[in-house]
């Protein structure tokens, strides 16, 4: 029976013929499944079935909320009139590209304005991420090959990279950018490898470049980096002139589009304040400053933050090397998958060694490399792990028990899952709270007076935007409703009462709110 593997619990058809073990090789994959869905679903739920993430995926989320509402569009796309950073200064959120505020919106437009739909989208192009891992898989080993099969061992070493359990449930842009970047990618080599339907290939690798553009900016475009690495580490020998060929195409319709685009007075206007707001600041080191990219080494932060995450996966293969060594001492030939594994770390590398240009450097600008990285760790680790099994021979009973271990350990991850999901994630537990006993009181669409010290907050802004649709201001402004916390409450006490303010009787742990009853004090 075909193992099916887009569910993290199995509907098995038929138990028997599920654990049977004649013939192992089936049995193995079916193994390595379930418990990588077993293991991945619990990464993966600990947080993505709880309530609170941090202000960046706040803040897109509420971006989409506002135009699935009627406020924004996709060329002015609209978080607040304030915002926790000063470098966007305007109603219009020039801070990214539009695209994920744009399809995220019509996930809001199906589902309603629930913490839960930006959590179905973040699901949704995770499961996705990993289809398109399997299709890369196989797409480039040979059928004939022992670990064609193994489509599994990739996405069981995507699991292994630390940042997977964070960066995939925080409705990051980095997440939808890799999604339409391993679409592209796909395109590419289907058309290299089929002649015949190349221009059609080639359209959709370039759309899907432009998608993935749209949605993060320039650190897509090392997919254009694909048929340059293709041509020269895949094959027996290097392919140059097609290399070249496929670059051209790709970089030629990439701008293309982008000119067409630009003809567009709103596209246009848009990524000009985009790429001085953002892109240029960051490559002039204009923007937020990071301690751990200061000193002369702090470029090289994205490099540390790669070797971490990709340190699981090496030390196990090393672990497995050594068994073949000195333990087994197996030395049968498994054909290798070189080309396979020079192509996708140098793909991985690509993706990550030109954000060295900027000091604006953060953990999560990785994602779009874990894919490649896990690519080709599996293709490096397969050939030993195959020669560990085939050494270790396990008879059809214990093939049976492992079985059964990772059909409880499958229906472990779902249980856990129903036990924990709404609950508050424990990092946002107590803003949660006050952000609702906040929203009971002050009216949708109000606009929250705050003290000076609060408006850098990327926490209050967000989830009191995304939460309650509220927008913060001064005191200057006079707002109907005032919230102070501990460093300006006393200091602020004198001027709230002459103004007219007075406390609100809510129990709040971190803030104090205030309401301003009485209009006629100028």
């Amino acid at each position: 029976m075909p193992f099916l593997t887009t569910l993290p619990c199995m509907s098995l058809r038929s138990w028997p013929g599920f654990f049977s073990v004649v013939p192992t090789k089936p049995v193995y994959r079916r193994i390595g499944w379930l418990f990588t869905l077993a293991w991945g679903a619990f990464i993966v739920f600990r947080r993505l079935l709880r309530e609170g993430m941090w202000a960046d995926g706040l803040t897109y989320a509420a971006i989409s909320r506002n135009m699935a509402i009627g406020k924004g569009s996709f060329w002015s796309p609209i978080f607040a009139s304030s915002f926790w950073l000063p470098y966007n200064q305007t109603e219009t959120f020039y801070e990214h590209p539009p695209l994920l505020f744009y399809i995220q919106s019509w996930f809001f437009r199906l589902l309603g304005d629930t913490y839960v739909t930006e959590r179905v989208y973040c699901l949704v192009v995770f499961i996705l991420i990993i289809a398109l891992i399997v299709q890369l898989w196989r797409q480039l080993i040979p059928a004939d090959h022992p670990l064609y099969r193994w489509e599994w061992l990739p996405v069981f070493l995507v699991f292994t990279f630390p940042l997977t359990e964070w960066t995939y449930e925080q409705n990051y842009l980095d997440a939808t950018m890799s999604l339409f970047c391993l679409l592209a990618v796909k395109y590419t080599i289907a058309g290299w490898q089929n002649p015949q339907r190349w221009f059609l290939m080639a359209t959709l690798a370039v759309l899907s470049l432009l998608a993935a553009f749209l949605t993060k900016g320039p650190v897509s475009l090392h997919v254009l980096a694909v048929p340059g690495l293709y041509g020269l580490f895949y094959g027996r020998t290097p392919e140059i002139a097609k290399a070249i060929r496929w670059t051209s195409i790709l970089t030629g319709g990439f701008v293309l589009l982008m000119a067409l685009l630009v003809l567009y007075e709103p596209a246009r206007i848009f990524l000009q304040a985009y790429f001085n707001q953002q892109v240029w600041a960051a490559l002039n080191s204009k923007r937020e400053v990071f301690e751990d990219t200061q000193g002369p080494f702090g470029r090289m932060y994205i490099i540390k933050v790669l070797l971490i995450n990709v340190a699981p996966a090496v030390a196990l293969q090393a672990v497995l090397w050594a068994l073949n060594r000195f333990w087994f001492k197996s030395r049968e030939p498994v054909r290798p998958l070189s080309g396979l594994i020079r192509f996708y770390i140098g793909l991985g590398l690509a993706a990550t060694l030109p954000i060295m240009a900027t000091t604006k450097q953060i953990d999560y600008y990785v994602v779009a490399a874990i894919p490649y990285m896990a690519l080709g760790l599996a293709a490096w680790m397969g050939p030993q792990l195959l020669k560990v099994i085939d050494s270790v021979s396990l008879s059809p009973r214990s093939l049976q028990i492992i079985l059964g271990a990772g059909v409880f350990a499958c229906v472990a991850a779902g249980v856990y899952g129903v036990n924990i999901a709404g609950t508050p994630y424990h990092s946002y537990k107590d803003i949660l709270v006050e952000v609702n006993k906040i929203g009971a009181v002050v009216p949708p669409d109000t606009k929250l007076g705050v003290c000076p010290e609060m408006m850098v907050s990327p926490l209050l802004h967000s989830y009191i935007q995304r939460y309650n649709r509220l927008e913060m201001t001064t005191l200057d402004k006079k707002p109907d409703y005032f919230l102070a916390d501990e460093r300006c409450r006393d200091g602020q006490q004198q001027q709230l009462t002459y103004l007219g303010y007075q406390p609100v009787s809510i129990s709040l742990k971190s803030y104090s709110l205030y309401h301003r009853s009485d209009r006629s004090v100028k």
